[in-house]
């Protein structure tokens, strides 16, 4: 009577068993945003008596996989402005980045609105108006620019 008993039990166990099932797998991609700058030796010599255009003053890395696009946010600590160190006496420069005239005063944003894997170099290039030596005071001139990346 066991016997029969723990056959009818192992029987309806049977009933219940299907010839197919799932397995649902997930993983995940963290989202991953860089930016280097790299400067040219000039960048740091500029002949503020020779005019310059389109001189290249460093290199931009930007790498970015997020899936809402991202942006490069560029500003200017002098707000396009080299500042003569420790006086008020200015030398006005522009840049252009990624072939784009940037807005030093106000700031810049250049945005990549789609989801893709970026690695990407763009130059950053400097324009500006040479003024002899003898109109303006002597000293170290400087600005800082700041490029900043960030989702969208």
């Amino acid at each position: 009577m066991k016997f029969f008993a723990v056959t009818l039990a192992l029987a309806s166990f049977s009933v219940f068993a299907a010839t197919s099932g799932t397995l649902n797998l997930k993983g995940k991609v963290n989202e991953k945003l860089s930016i280097l700058v790299t400067p040219e030796a000039v960048a740091l010599t500029l002949d503020l008596e020779v005019s310059a255009n389109d001189l290249k003053v460093a290199s931009v890395n930007e790498k970015s996989n997020s899936n809402s696009g991202y942006k490069i946010s560029i500003s200017s600590a002098n707000l396009g402005k080299l500042i003569r160190t420790g006086g008020a006496e200015e030398f006005p420069y522009s840049i252009k980045y990624d072939s784009q005239v940037i807005d030093l005063v106000n700031g810049d944003e250049i945005v990549h609105s789609s989801a893709v894997v970026a690695d990407v170099d763009n130059d950053v290039l400097i324009s500006y108006t040479g003024i002899p030596a003898e109109d303006m005071v002597a000293g170290n001139y400087k600005d800082t620019i700041t490029f900043q990346i960030s989702a969208n």
